[in-house]
This record gives structure tokens, sequence and C-alpha cells, in this order.
């Protein structure tokens, strides 16, 4: 009886904490967001559609030009694909660009993908290895980030 009701109360709790969480994370939507760091230098790598709209969320709301910031966004993996092949993903990389963020693509990535590079659009730059070029934006003093 003890047991049934410790994991009843337990699960309770978890419920709580998950629904508190969920909360929070939706009422940043929309506002700006303080960065406390001292780099001003930032990088994330990315390899699917559900961060890469989240790293432009993040993005607008660090206000980067306001800020005097520099984020970059690695795109590698399936994404590499998806942002060539869906056109929905133009909005994304529109809302990039216009917050200040310098989009960056894995051309390893598009090679193993067999994407037509000829479709990529042409606001992006190709590194020819996501991994290096992170650890060179590292060498250089950004913040990096796998995501």
């Amino acid at each position: 009886m003890k047991t049934n009701f410790l994991s009843t109360l337990i699960l309770i709790i978890a419920l709580i904490f998950i629904s508190n969480y969920s909360n929070a994370q939706t009422q940043t939507s929309g506002n700006k967001v303080e960065y406390k760091g001292a780099k001003k230098k930032l990088a994330v790598m990315i390899s699917d559609v559900k961060h890469f709209n989240t790293t432009v969320e993040t993005v607008e709301l660090l206000e980067l030009k306001e800020n005097g910031l520099t984020f970059e966004i690695v795109i590698v993996g399936i994404l590499a694909k998806e942002i060539v092949e869906n056109k929905e993903l133009i909005e994304l990389i529109d809302r990039a660009e216009k917050s200040g963020a310098q989009l960056v693509i894995c051309e390893y990535a598009l090679d193993i993908l067999k994407v037509d590079k000829s479709k990529l659009d042409k606001r992006i730059m190709i590194t020819p290895n996501a991994l290096i070029y992170m650890f060179e934006l590292n060498d250089k003093g950004y913040n990096t980030l796998v995501y």
C-alpha cells in the first residue's frame, strides 16, 4: 500500500514539474532574453528542423546586433537535406539572416545525402566539414554548442 502511494505521489510531482517546465519554456517566446556570458561570439551545430526552429527563435530573442553578438548556425545531418528540399524552411532562413546570424552548411553531409548543391540557398555558406569548422570556431574564441 505504501509503495503504491509513494509511486503515485512521485508521479504527481513529476507531472507538476514537467507542466511547470513546459510553461516556463513557452513563456519566453516573444520576450527579449539577456545573455550574461563574457564571450560575444557564439556558434551552434544543429541537425534537425526542430532544433533549427528553436535556434532561430533564440537568435531573435538575443537581439544580436543590438547586443554586439556574433552567432553562427552550423547545419549538419538530415537538416542539410531538409534545408535544400523543404521550401517551408525558407522562412526560418529569412528570420535567421534578418536577426544577423550566419548560416553555414556541411558539404560532407550534402555529399553523403546526395543533395544537389546548386539548389542550396545562396545565403548559406558551405564548409567542407562541420566538425572541423566547429573546432576552428572554438579556436577563434567562439562558445560552441552541439544541439
